[in-house]
């Protein structure tokens, strides 16, 4: 297993590593201090299994990574571990698609159950962030369905799924968000990726634009 480490404190690349080498028996950390690094290292190797990345970094910063990240469509996934911990950064960073939000203020048991979660295909946020995720999030957001979702075989209850899906929230905000189960959640998800013919979210955000569904999100 190959995991790439996008950070700038040494200290912390240490510490991470150790937490990481408990993922599995073969875990290979590769570390990069910059953007420019860790964009020269994905052009000659791009089998990673996980990226974590720092938010601030020398240069640009983590969000010009996670642009020229999706430009290339690389299909790894990608974890914010950060020491800031702004709603406005959270947001900003789910809706770049970013598998997990991982505070560098977490003890190494919550972080290694994070790192496990992502790789098992789940998006990761601490409840307290959840929760105040699911207390500021936008009441102005419309979940009408229009009539091109309609034709499209897309529910009301799974429009409402994908809305907030475009908005980055995990399956656990929006399962607080619509009142209904994660489980449910995910079913609507499942049944949105086979309608639009993608196997991941990222894909399906990017199809429901290319299509007219969520033009204004």
């Amino acid at each position: 297993m190959n995991v790439l480490v996008i950070d700038d404190h040494p200290l912390f690349i240490d510490g991470v590593s150790l937490v990481l080498k408990q993922l599995a028996n073969n875990v290979e950390v590769f570390k990069a201090t910059s953007i420019q690094e860790a964009l020269t290292l994905l052009e000659s190797q791009s089998d990673f299994d996980l990226i974590l990345l720092d938010l601030s970094l020398p240069g640009m910063d983590g969000f010009s990574f996670l642009q020229r990240f999706s430009a290339a469509e690389f299909c790894i996934p990608v974890v914010v571990v950060s020491a800031e911990e702004q709603l406005s950064l959270i947001r900003r960073a789910l809706k770049a698609n970013v598998m997990g939000f991982v505070p560098k203020s977490l003890c190494a048991s919550d972080m290694l159950f994070a790192f496990k979660s992502v790789l098992e295909g789940n998006q990761f946020l601490p409840d307290r962030i959840t929760q105040m995720l699911t207390r500021t999030t936008d009441p102005a957001v419309s979940f009408e369905l229009p009539p091109h979702a309609q034709h499209a075989g897309i529910s009301t209850k799974q429009y409402a799924v994908l809305v907030l899906i475009a908005k980055g929230y995990s399956n656990q905000t929006i399962a607080k968000q619509l009142n209904r189960t994660e489980h449910t959640v995910k079913s609507h998800t499942a049944a949105l990726f086979q309608i639009l013919g993608v196997s991941n979210r990222t894909e399906c955000v990017e199809v429901a634009r290319k299509r007219g569904l969520i033009n204004n999100l």
